[in-house]
């Protein structure tokens, strides 16, 4: 066997984890740093809302946003934090199994190891698939004004109501870009500091 073959090596492991993670199939089959780290990129995605909507067309930003635009508070700033909001939980139900693992990850058995695998799965499709579908949508709502006024009020009669429309919450734009890089900043560190500690690369450990 080729120690530069991280699957055997973590079929062999004496981490039940491992081998757990290796011989059930699955879509997410990723180590837990490498997860942290795509869902740290969503994050960044919704934080660059706030220059693409810099970007739209003058008449979009003079009718609906005003000036200056990092004072504005549209529906389609609260979508991007509560889309990152799915993204951190996500990332946060990760961030704790990996702890988890570092306490207790020498001493699992086969049982526990599966159970962990189910909580990290679900962690998994919260972050990635919910909160990817949720980046989705919060760009489809930012770019319809680069279709122009008309494209607004189409979609607006069309009964999607107006992205760029204030709400009962005030969220300035700005406020919600910083939160939500400082929240891919945060699973960026807790995935560096995770993998400095040989979490989700078992072959460094051979």
């Amino acid at each position: 066997m080729s120690r530069d073959d991280p699957i055997a090596a973590a079929i062999l492991s004496e981490s039940a984890y491992e081998r757990t993670r290796y011989r059930e199939f699955g879509w997410f089959n990723q180590s837990l740093t490498r997860k942290l780290t795509i869902q740290s990129y969503l994050l960044h995605l919704l934080a660059a809302v706030l220059p693409v909507l810099a970007m739209l067309p003058g008449e979009i930003r003079t009718a609906y946003l005003g000036e200056p635009l990092a004072d504005a508070a549209p529906a389609v700033g609260v979508a991007a934090l509560a889309a990152a909001g799915v993204v951190a939980v996500g990332g946060a139900g990760l961030i704790a199994v990996a702890l988890f693992l570092l306490a207790r990850g020498d001493s699992l058995d086969d049982e526990t190891a599966r159970a962990v695998r189910s909580v990290e799965r679900v962690c998994s499709m919260t972050g990635l698939v919910t909160g990817g579908v949720a980046t989705l949508a919060v760009y489809s709502l930012a770019l319809i004004g680069f279709g122009g006024i008309e494209a607004v009020r189409a979609w607006t009669a069309a009964g999607g109501g107006n992205p760029y429309a204030p709400t009962g919450v005030h969220l300035p734009l700005a406020t919600v870009a910083v939160a939500v890089l400082g929240l891919g900043v945060g699973l960026r560190v807790a995935a560096a500091y995770l993998r400095s500690r040989g979490v989700g690369d078992p072959a460094r450990a051979s």
